[in-house]
């Protein structure tokens, strides 16, 4: 019973989810609906084709004196209705029309236009003559009144089929389905399967939807559901927690994933702990830096590491001047920690990051020295939160993982694969850290107004020069 009350609320999220994703790309659908629109418009006019009817209607009956038939009778001549409906429109019938119509008509035409039906629950039967020709239409339905009392006659001696109302000459043509209609029509099923085609797509696309989905899945703890926010304010400085424009709830988010990385580390004395995602523009960058600065607002000492030497991003996101010396440099034995970690002034942080790529990272960090460095910042600081490369795309996590206590992914909402989230899990997990939890980054179920991430991580606008100040030895003096 639980069970299926588990799958019946995981196809609910997913039903809700797809919805969400739906509304974002409504743009899709409606143009595609304005383009089977436009077509079917087009066509309509190009196949428009008038026509026109010529009606005559006939009446069975079994006796000469109407008014004396009895009930048994008028069943009778219901039933009879079905047959002379039958002789109406036999071969026979339509032999006789082409013999006798004028204007001469072939056999396909008379075959084509004869329509014959009977009124319901009645011994009213009424033929229809359409064709493109008011005259034919006309000369057609004549002549057939004109011959069928002969033909029945010969069939059915005893039954009467008398004419009821005689064919008129059609002076407007039938009624067709406007342009307007049919492109209504072409648009609207046009509509129906690019949603039918999104909803295939959705299904297929194997991504985390929701935090509750993203934790069922793979069995981890959602440390924390980040809002994506639309920050309309140009002025803005990121996408971080000092800057009160980002909203309450993305500044409050961090604040809870703040208090259970301490938590964590009051329980199991972990403190350096890795950052990344599987996958490239997730935003682990700006989970990592975040992260950070709640722990120093918390009076906690903090080191940032950045450790994607592919694409370091921590002094652009802060918008720190270039340095002289970064992690590279003191691996390669050209600069001391000493010189290149970094105090940043206003945030009450410090760094330890390169600004440009540098060749052969995963070679660096694997070395003795890296762990070296580790376990060096360890002894002088709270907290060393690491940013690393995507653990999906390159080795240089899993080489990382080795030297640190814990490690958190982040997972960007409708992002990245199961199987790539799956894959990085396992690999940092068989390196010796702990997986502690993910982060549910950019997350639209609940969107505040006041902020959105922007649709690629790490493009954030310029917002002013912080300060420097160079660690001393005790990993907490500047230097004088």
């Amino acid at each position: 019973m639980r069970s299926e009350k588990k799958n019946q609320k995981g196809l609910e999220i997913n039903v809700l989810a797809f919805f969400k994703e739906l509304s974002k790309k409504l743009w899709i659908v409606l143009i595609v609906a304005l383009i089977g629109a436009i077509i079917g418009a087009v066509v309509s006019e190009a196949t428009k084709k008038e026509t026109y009817t010529s009606t005559a209607s006939f009446v069975v009956n079994t006796s000469s004196d109407s008014e004396k038939a009895s009930s048994n009778d008028i069943y009778v001549q219901i039933n009879m209705a079905g047959t002379f409906r039958y002789i109406l429109s036999s071969r026979v019938m339509k032999n006789a029309i082409v013999e006798k119509c004028t204007p001469k008509v072939d056999f396909g035409t008379v075959d084509r236009s004869i329509s014959v039906s009977v009124v319901s629950s009645t011994n009213i039967i009424v033929m229809s003559v359409t064709t493109g020709n008011p005259q034919t239409s006309y000369a057609i339905a004549q002549t057939a009144c004109e011959v069928y009392g002969d033909i029945v006659a010969e069939k059915y001696p005893y039954a009467q089929l008398n004419l009821l109302d005689t064919p008129v000459l059609s002076t407007y043509p039938n009624s067709t389905k406007s342009a307007v209609s049919l492109a209504a029509i072409v648009g609207f099923i046009g509509a129906v399967a690019t949603c039918i085609i999104m909803f295939i797509i959705f299904l297929v696309k194997d991504t985390a939807k929701t935090a509750d989905e993203l934790s069922d899945k793979l069995d981890v703890h959602i440390l924390g559901s980040v809002q994506q926010i639309t920050n309309k304010n140009k002025a803005a400085k990121g996408l971080l927690v000092t800057d009160r424009k980002n909203g309450f709830s993305f500044i409050e988010t961090y604040k809870s994933i703040r208090t259970k990385i301490e938590n964590n580390s009051a329980r199991t004395g972990n403190k350096v702990f890795l950052i990344t995602s599987a996958c490239e523009n997730e935003g682990k960058t700006t989970s990592c830096v975040n992260i950070a600065l709640s722990l120093a607002q918390n009076g906690k000492k903090v080191l940032i590491i950045d450790a994607d030497l592919r694409k370091p991003s921590v002094s652009k996101l802060l918008s720190l001047p270039d340095t002289d010396c970064g992690l590279s440099d003191v691996i390669l034995g050209n600069a001391t920690l000493n010189q290149a970690i970094k105090l940043v002034n206003n945030f009450n942080v410090c760094i330890l990051a390169d600004q440009k790529s540098v060749p052969n990272p995963s070679e660096l960090l694997s070395t003795d020295k890296m762990e070296a460095i580790i376990d060096e910042v360890r002894k002088n600081f709270d907290y060393v939160l690491i940013d690393t490369a995507p653990a999906s795309v390159v080795t240089d996590t899993s080489v990382i993982a080795g030297f640190v206590d814990a490690a958190i992914i982040v997972v960007r909402e409708d992002f990245s694969p199961y199987s790539r989230i799956r894959m990085s899990i396992e690999d940092i997990d068989a390196n010796g850290a702990e997986i502690i939890g993910c982060i549910f980054n950019a997350d639209t179920s609940n969107v505040s107004k006041t902020g959105r991430y922007g649709k690629r991580y790490g493009h954030y606008g310029k917002s002013g020069r912080y300060g420097y100040g160079s660690y001393g030895y005790g990993y907490g003096q500047s230097k004088k």
